[in-house]
Parts: structure tokens; C-alpha cells; sequence
């Protein structure tokens, strides 16, 4: 196979990746920065992980009784409005307990007590002096496939994944090499594979997927490219011909 429709032959390499919806990542984010505030004695702090996200928190009644907020970001990027609005509104469950709540709305509850009671500026807290670092979900959230080096370029991407996403979905996918990085992407299609497909893999990847980069998460972009670069194929120069051998072309020799 040739990369980019060169007519240089290289060598596609197979690329292990793992996927995970946006949503997932960014509720797990603020999960663990609960638990994390809570065994450190410290107020609630998430305003790190809504910034790095692109998050506009704004306060849609000023009534402290209705409490009503909603969650937009800053820059539409596709499927990112309608992640980020569904983030800001209640899960309904069918639990014993009544009305499940998501893990932002809870985590905003938690600093509107703080701040009603004055809790917000007693104790030092730690994790302001560090800057957020992304990280996965849990692994039962996580996707593992791969993509061949031929199906990536800085528009979208090809893979084969072990699970199906849906149309439009955000979606994080990590690139699993010596310098891995992540990406955000808008998936496109998710077609599964005939019984009779001859993709043989440990991870038995059934569906075909295709994702748009979103570029949503700063630096991106730079990520990217350094990665495509890094893995053009080498084209050496054309040999340059003697004065012997123009002499003979001229000929016909």
C-alpha cells in the first residue's frame, strides 16, 4: 500500500487506538475531582476542567431558589453544543432513590452550599496550584481498535473499533504510539463488518468507523500535524546524470 497516493511505496503501519465518548471523559474528570476535594478536606474546585473544555458556566436565574444553570461552550464545534447542553441537564432513573442526578449538577450543588456557607475560602486547597491534566474514563467506558497510518490526515480518520458509536457523537480517540495523544472528533458513520470479514485482531474490531476532527481541546491541532510529519514516507533526491550519461540519451544509446 502507498500513503497519500504517493507513488513512493512505504510501510503502513497499524496503529492501536482507544475511543471514548467526550461526555464520558468529561463527567469522569469532575468525578474524581469530588472525590479527590473530598478526602483532602477542601472545597469543591472544577472552574480547571470547565476552562480547559471549553465551558461557559452562566447562571440563567439569579433566584438562589430556582438554582437553574446551564452548561454552553464557547465555540460551536458540531456535535459539541448538543453534548455540552445534555451535560447540564438531570438523568432521570428508575432507581428505589427517585431522581438520579449527573455528576455536574451534583458537583455544582456542592459549591453552591459551599459558597452559601462561606466554605469556599477557609482551607487552602491544593489543586489550585497544579494545572488539570486530561485523562480517560473508566475502562468500562473505553473502546479499543485500530487505524491503519493510509486512513489518518488532519480532516478525519478511518478505524476499526470494538463497539459501535453513533452518528454524530463526540467522540475522544488516543493514539496509542511511544508519544500518544488524544483527539476529539465528530463521528460520522459506524457500519459493522459482514460475518465473513477477514480482519483478523485481538480485539475483535466489528465496526468500521469514521470520525471529523474537531479540534475542540487546545493544541490539537499542533499534536497532529507533528504526528503526520514525523511519518512522511522519506523521498530521496533524483539522481543527477553525468555528462556520460546525458551524452548517450541524446544518442538513443
Amino acid at each position: 500500500m502507498i500513503y497519500n497516493k504517493s507513488g513512493h511505496p512505504v510501510e503502513v503501519k497499524k496503529i492501536s487506538i482507544r475511543l471514548w465518548s467526550l461526555r464520558d471523559e468529561i463527567e469522569a474528570a469532575i468525578g474524581r475531582r469530588m472525590k479527590e476535594c473530598e478526602a483532602a478536606g477542601v472545597p469543591l474546585y472544577i472552574e480547571d476542567i470547565k476552562q480547559f473544555y471549553n465551558l461557559n458556566y452562566n447562571s440563567q436565574n439569579a433566584d438562589a431558589e430556582s438554582n437553574v444553570h446551564e452548561l454552553r461552550p464557547k465555540q460551536d464545534e458540531g456535535g459539541m453544543t448538543e453534548l455540552m447542553e445534555s451535560l447540564g441537564e438531570e438523568k432521570s432513573s428508575e432507581a428505589a432513590d427517585g431522581e438520579e442526578k449527573n455528576t455536574l449538577n451534583e458537583a455544582e450543588e456542592i459549591i453552591a452550599e459551599q459558597t452559601l456557607q462561606g466554605l469556599e475560602t477557609k482551607n487552602k486547597n491544593p489543586i489550585l496550584e497544579r494545572p488539570y491534566q486530561r485523562q480517560a474514563p473508566d475502562l468500562d467506558k473505553i473502546s479499543y481498535g485500530f487505524a491503519l497510518l493510509s486512513d489518518i490526515n488532519m480532516d478525519n480518520f478511518l478505524s476499526f473499533t470494538k463497539d459501535m458509536f453513533l452518528q454524530g457523537q463526540s467522540v475522544v480517540v488516543e493514539f496509542l504510539i511511544p508519544q500518544h495523544f488524544m483527539m476529539t472528533a465528530e463521528v460520522n458513520y459506524c457500519h459493522h463488518f459482514a460475518m465473513r470479514s477477514r480482519i483478523i485482531s485481538s480485539t475483535k474490531s466489528d465496526y468500521r468507523l469514521q470520525c471529523k476532527f474537531s479540534y475542540a481541546i487546545p493544541g490539537e491541532r499542533e499534536n497532529l500535524r507533528s504526528f503526520l510529519k514525523s511519518v512522511e514516507p522519506n523521498i530521496p533526491d533524483p539522481k543527477k546524470k553525468g555528462k556520460k550519461d546525458s551524452e548517450d540519451d541524446s544518442l538513443g544509446l
